[in-house]
């Protein structure tokens, strides 16, 4: 599935990153990215959630910049209802044949007393990887919660930030001494812009829409949102979400959330949260990683 360099660098290769197909075709890669094996999931009939971002918290000890999830926006943050989590991983579960990426975060997770919980519902022989995305400054030190993570085979996605460094390294310690497996990333971190409507017309929206590298379906509260800032822009009220832009998981039989789930995974029209957004746009610049707002 690699593109020639040279076919990379032509004209319609530009104008076919700026279309439905490409957007299709990242999310094919998936398929094809570890082994032939993945390839039954294009069967007809069949559905896979290709990565799915389950928030638990919206509390976090680090105020960031340039937060793509919104956090900071939070005046009141709050660990997410249990019950209602768990049950809606469970009904993602029911209504899908293999989801090939699922994260849990915030906020910040660790600082969620019921993680231990709701790791115990990931239905992990349904999922490539499961990770727990953390800014590495919590060290966890139940060991209930410790041996979870080990059966249920999660990688520890941590933030290369500089200001945990000295955290980081006492928790990559920790979890090389009880077998966890961890990853430390440095994610180039763009501006999505504050969430404010933008006056994009709609050619500009379309383009924006296919030309958007975000593929990462968010789930909270029991509804499954077609990105993070349609989900947290709407939760905070500053976002519009229209009622074909999410699939309300605890509220449909398992037929009707495959139905709704294939909808929104193969969506070819922009959101209402587009508008609200510079991801995919000239002005989704670079900015410093991690940068903490003042209070």
């Amino acid at each position: 599935m690699n593109i020639p360099k040279r076919l990379k660098q032509t004209k319609l290769a530009e104008r076919l990153k700026v279309s439905w197909f490409y957007k299709d075709y990242r999310r094919l890669k998936w398929c094809f990215q570890y082994g032939p094996s993945r390839i039954k999931y294009l069967l007809p009939g069949r559905l896979w959630v290709d990565k799915v971002d389950v928030c638990i918290t919206t509390k976090c000890n680090m105020r960031c910049d340039g937060c793509d999830h919104l956090i900071p926006y939070y005046k009141e943050p709050a660990h997410l209802d249990k019950d209602r989590v768990i049950a809606s991983i469970r009904k993602l579960d029911e209504a899908s044949d293999r989801i090939f990426h699922l994260n849990i975060l915030g906020g910040e997770p660790f600082l969620d007393p019921d993680l231990k919980y709701i790791l115990e519902a990931v239905p992990s022989e349904k999922c490539d990887v499961v990770q727990i995305v953390t800014n590495a400054t919590i060290i966890p030190s139940d060991p209930e919660l410790i041996d979870v993570m080990r059966r249920k085979k999660v990688v520890v996605l941590m933030s290369g930030y500089s200001q945990t460094e000295r955290s980081r390294s006492a928790f990559i310690e920790m979890l090389t001494r009880e077998g966890v497996a961890y990853h430390v990333y440095y994610p180039v971190w763009t501006d999505f812009g504050a969430p404010q409507d933008y006056h994009h017309d709609q050619k500009e929206l379309k383009r924006q829409f296919f030309a958007c590298k975000e593929s990462c379906h968010n789930l909270r509260d029991g509804k499954l949102y077609a990105c993070f800032r349609n989900s947290h822009g709407s939760a905070l009220g500053l976002v519009p979400c229209g009622e074909d832009e999410y699939v309300d998981l605890l509220n449909n039989s398992t037929a009707e959330n495959r139905k709704q789930l294939r909808r929104l995974i193969w969506r070819h029209r922009p959101l209402l949260a587009c508008q609200y957004c510079l991801r995919g746009t000239a002005d989704n610049v670079g900015i410093v990683r991690g940068k903490q707002l003042k209070k």
